[in-house]
């Protein structure tokens, strides 16, 4: 009888021990961006969640904190370069390497082709490693969300001419604001939470974003014109804190670094597939849409070029893709 109490004792504290160490195994990474749970990105990142935890057993998982529930776009930067948050969308790293906002410069991108091609460059790669390096942070793979179009409540704008004095409203940070130089408009920054009332209420003629956004935030509700500019290709990517990335093992890194990567051409592909989708959606929903011209508006790239010479030799070598 005292034997087998003993034995039981041992295995009880052997099993105790055994669930200790697989507990503190355990890493959990804290994830937030600002998009809705039905944007692509955020579908990513349930991917990416489900990925981590399929490939370690479950020892690896994401917290997930979506439509900004955490912290705004630029805190969470912020965050993610103190440390306190572990994983965040990085749009642009302009603001720590001016150079690398041509990402998001206008009529960088032909096409999403393009885009492919870039990511299967050496260009790319010596990108997310000097982002990183500038940043402060772990850069993980880019992907898209889609090219940029304007939308307007009144004014059926073919030319550069047809957009003087509208106010497009344009994310509150650079190089977005760009879009109106090459647009030929009046850049209005406004918060992406303000814009629909903006609309609305003619505080802004009109905006610009990808198909999804203009789903997602329901723009069409209170814009009539769908302008196919495709000035932009809306481009983002994952970021890592270095204390997280530093914390990990090089099998977990290298897992990490494998699923983000497979997460990004996760979000290339939901996007590409689901254009037409989004198009025809807004079609009906009520929008006339309005093919255009784009060459007079690519003409004004320089313009923007000249206020940015930094972005001159990586915005050549992307041209010359092809």
């Amino acid at each position: 009888m005292k034997k087998t109490l003993i034995i039981t004792l041992a295995l009880f504290f052997v099993f105790s021990f055994a669930f200790t160490i697989s507990a503190s195994e355990k890493i959990t990474i804290t994830f937030s961006h600002v998009f809705t749970t039905e944007h692509p990105v955020h579908q990513g990142v349930l991917r990416a969640n489900e990925l981590l935890k399929e490939r370690t057993n479950g020892r690896i998982e994401l917290k997930i904190f979506p439509s900004g529930t955490y912290a705004s776009y630029k805190d969470a930067i912020k965050a993610v370069r103190m440390g306190t948050l572990d994983m965040c969308p990085l749009d642009t790293a302009i603001d720590y390497w001016p150079a690398s906002g041509v990402l998001l410069g206008v009529y960088v991108f032909r096409d999403y082709d393009h885009w492919n091609k870039f990511k299967q460059s050496a260009i790319y790669e010596e990108f997310k490693k000097t982002i990183g390096e500038k940043v402060g942070v772990k850069q993980l793979d880019l992907y898209n969300f889609g090219f940029r179009h304007v939308t307007t409540k009144n004014l059926k704008a073919t030319t550069p001419e047809d957009f003087k004095n509208f106010k497009l409203r344009v994310v509150n940070f650079p190089p977005y604001p760009e879009a109106a130089t090459v647009l030929g408009a009046v850049g209005t920054p406004t918060p992406i939470e303000d814009v629909y009332m903006a609309l609305k209420t003619g505080v802004t003629d009109g905006q610009e974003n990808p198909f999804t956004q203009i789903i997602t935030m329901k723009f069409y509700e209170v814009q009539k014109y769908l302008i196919l500019t495709g000035h932009m290709l809306a481009t983002s990517g994952t970021i890592m804190s270095k204390q997280k990335w530093e914390s990990l093992s090089e099998k977990d890194q290298q897992i990490v670094e494998e699923v983000f990567s497979e997460e990004a051409d996760y979000i290339d592909e939901l996007v590409q597939e689901q254009g037409q989708q989004r198009l025809s959606f807004l079609k009906k929903a009520g929008m006339e849409v309005i093919e255009i011209d784009k060459t007079p508006f690519m003409e004004r790239v320089p313009l923007v070029l000249e206020k940015y010479p930094e972005w001159k030799e990586l915005y050549y070598k992307i041209q010359e893709i092809k």
